[in-house]
């Protein structure tokens, strides 16, 4: 028990000088009792509850320190030993240590109800273990020659808090034991309970709450004998203004705003449409910064530059192997996009590009390439659109040969 006094004492010292050197606020300290459970072979929750499966270190034989780095994550280093019996391996009184660190996940920082996930890893050692056997079945036993381990350890736990800044501390942890085919024959549940003390002057989320729901009943009660009079002073004020602008608008009777944009008729260039000052009245319906009269495409989102209307890509057509004649699906496609030419982009120049696959040689494949554009040319003339505007250009070779037995259509820049 002097170990463990002395241990606890450093812990202390420890803890000390790191919040003297930190934001207060951040830290968290447990202190209290852990319950060792060593459950049946295999069954982690049989027995969970049985007497001989659990040994009790009373008063402080665990500490916990915790450093919020978040609101709802905190890492903490932890700290249990004393002795334990162990019914599992029929050990009684053999010293126990356990190291650990890693990070609790929080659901309701900051509430008194305070339920967090658990998760770390650490250091554990366990005298007892060396020339002792484990009987597994009436066959087989376990034995292990050591005592010092790695351990990894996950669980719940819950702070309640009496008081802003001091609570109860329960959590339970599953700890699995890492050693040379151990399966489970050496893992254990820690539980501990205890108090838990928060540095700093933090304030429940309800207090919080309150406050607000406080403070904004203090501004209505006043409002009368109004703490703010500068504000009610400028709203009558610009109530008066308003008045007065009305007032002067209809002075004259000459001055009228048909469309009620704020933009008198005889400076409206859209009288009867409601419109943006910056346009002289007229409307822009798809916000994209050009007045509808100026927009070809008044209901999209265009560029300046395509008058209005988006960037246009049109669909490939597609062509049989070794042949330049146009099917029917092409024809419904080259419809849409000679209306496009002629109605969307009245100015914009093409290019119609004819591609072949890989197979059959580069001359032949040339001509079959500039024979697919310039059907798809001839039937974009046929539907109106002015054969000047278009360029056509048969690509083969290697650096196209992805491309397959299709024509595509491209605005050029």
């Amino acid at each position: 028990m002097k170990n463990v006094n002395f241990f606890i004492i450093a812990l202390f010292a420890f803890f000390s000088s790191v919040f003297s050197q930190d934001s207060k606020e951040k830290w968290v300290v447990r202190i209290g009792a852990h319950d060792i459970n060593y459950f049946s072979i295999r069954y982690p929750f049989k027995g969970f509850f049985l007497k001989k499966n659990n040994s009790f270190n009373p008063i402080i034989s665990s500490i916990e320190l915790e450093h919020n780095v978040k609101k709802h994550i905190g890492l903490y280093l932890d700290a249990s030993l004393g002795t334990v019996n162990n019914n599992r391996w029929n050990i009684g009184n053999a010293f126990f240590v356990k190291l650990s660190q890693g990070v609790n996940l929080y659901i309701f920082p900051h509430y008194k109800f305070d339920p967090y996930f658990r998760l770390g890893a650490g250091y554990h050692k366990f005298n007892g273990y060396i020339e002792r056997e484990l009987r597994i079945s009436e066959t087989k036993y376990f034995k292990t020659d050591k005592k010092n381990f790695f351990v990894l350890d996950g669980g719940l736990g819950l702070n309640f808090w009496i008081v802003s800044n001091f609570g109860i501390n329960l959590q339970s942890t599953y700890n699995q034991v890492f050693a040379y085919q151990s399966r489970d024959y050496l893992n254990f549940w820690k539980h501990n309970v205890g108090v838990i003390f928060r540095f700093g002057n933090l304030k429940f989320a309800e207090d919080k709450k309150d406050k607000n729901q406080e403070d904004k009943k203090i501004v209505e009660i006043n409002k009368d004998h109004s703490y703010f009079p500068s504000i009610m002073e400028e709203k009558e004020e610009k109530k008066e203004e308003e008045k007065e602008e009305e007032k002067i608008c209809c002075q004259n009777q000459n001055q009228k705003d048909s469309d009620n944009d704020g933009i008198l008729d005889q400076e409206d260039l859209c009288p009867n449409q409601f419109g943006l000052k910056k346009f002289k009245g007229c409307p822009d319906t798809d916000s994209d910064n050009i007045p509808d009269h100026e927009d070809k495409c008044p209901k999209k989102f265009g560029k300046k530059e395509n008058k209005g209307c988006p960037d246009v890509v049109f669909s490939p057509i597609l062509f049989d192997w070794n042949k330049f004649s146009l099917s029917p699906r092409s024809l419904a496609i080259v419809n849409e996009i000679a209306e496009i030419m002629i109605n969307s982009l009245p100015n914009s120049k093409f290019y119609i590009d004819g591609y072949t696959d890989s197979r059959g040689k580069l001359s032949y494949n040339k001509i079959l390439s500039l024979k697919r554009a310039n059907s798809v040319l001839e039937a974009l003339i046929s539907r109106g659109v002015d054969p000047s505007r278009i360029e056509v250009r048969g690509l083969v070779g290697r650096k196209y040969k992805g491309k397959g037995r299709r024509v595509e259509i491209t605005i050029r820049k």
